[in-house]
């Protein structure tokens, strides 16, 4: 139904068991649009046309059950709603479907079957379905590993704007799995995702431009960059700022931002961030001088794997730390 209706012909119809009228009149309380707005009665119409096959309200009901909308959090009944609606095509209900298969909310992770339900989402042209098939084809979970195929998926998603795809996009190109190596390419879909606010896409155009590394050294517009992907908490770009300026490389050097930066970056356990924090507590560098919490987090940083903390440890009392 695309026509409008007004909300006296939807009430009429939908106390006379419509179920088409119901759903579009609980859609209606629930954007309030027209109407007060109204979740309880929003729930109670779409639940009645749910019940009465509605593959819209199916899927939508579903989706509350999924989220605790108007009803308890109950991912076990939004799955059986999501497969009536995605039995009967509803290609968001599909992906849906395929979703909660793929990361296991409401039943056990199943690969096959999450690549069973993206097929036909993808098939329809869902953009999300066709990156998360193509992440699954490109890793061999739950269908056999086909990198050229994913990245036919990766590029068929991301002509239509999806940032994950994007991204797995510029990397495919960047590495030359499933299509010829081609660092223009992938440039060009990292500065797509990240004019568009990926953060980690940010990240890797900033760090190019930092370096050098594809495209004329610019240190003021690597510096943007990784502020704006640290903004929204990218870890790598975290730190890598941090370390911008702690060495006052490409801005001015400022010993507070860079704790704060690798403070940032150290609660995803990035394990220079942490030797760094270390380092600057050791020697007094932007906060009181603090030797045993120095040391302490050289430590940390040495047990997850990170050398220059290790080398760090081993240049202290000639490798002896009380």
């Amino acid at each position: 139904m695309t026509e409008e209706h007004s909300i006296l012909e939807l009430t009429v119809r939908s106390e006379r068991g419509d179920g088409e009228a119901q759903y579009l009149l609980g859609k209606r309380y629930y954007e309030g649009d027209g109407v007060e707005q109204d979740t309880v009665r929003a729930v109670a119409l779409i639940s009645a046309a749910a019940n009465s096959g509605v593959p819209d309200a199916q899927y939508t009901y579903g989706y509350f059950c999924c989220y605790g909308i108007g009803v308890p959090t109950d991912k076990v009944n939004a799955i059986q709603w999501y497969r009536k609606a995605a039995n009967q095509g509803y290609v968001e209900a599909q992906y849906g479907l395929g979703y909660m298969c793929d990361k296991g909310e409401g039943v056990k992770i199943n690969k096959m079957e999450a690549a069973k339900w993206y097929l036909l989402a993808a098939d329809r042209g869902h953009p999300a379905a066709q990156c998360n098939l193509g992440i699954l084809y490109f890793n061999g979970w739950g269908v056999r590993r086909d990198v050229v195929e994913a990245f036919r998926l990766f590029k068929l998603s991301a002509e239509q704007g999806n940032l994950d795809a994007m991204f797995n996009l510029g990397r495919m190109y960047e590495s030359g799995e499933g299509v010829e190596p081609d660092l223009g390419e992938a440039m060009k879909w990292f500065t797509r995702a990240a004019s568009q606010g990926d953060p980690h896409a940010l990240f890797l155009v900033g760090l190019r431009y930092l370096h050098g590394d594809g495209v004329e050294q610019d240190r003021e517009l690597a510096a943007r960059m990784l502020t704006a992907a640290s903004n929204r908490e990218d870890p790598d770009a975290m730190i890598t700022l941090g370390m911008m300026y702690y060495s006052g490389t490409g801005v001015p050097r400022d010993l507070s931002r860079a704790m704060d930066l690798f403070k940032g970056s150290a609660r995803a356990w990035d394990p220079l961030a942490i030797f760094m924090m270390g380092l600057m507590y050791y020697n007094g560098e932007g906060v009181p001088r603090d030797v045993r919490k120095g040391i302490g987090l050289a430590k940390l940083s040495a047990e997850l794997g990170c050398h220059e903390a290790m080398d760090f440890l081993n240049g202290v009392d000639g490798g002896r730390v009380d």
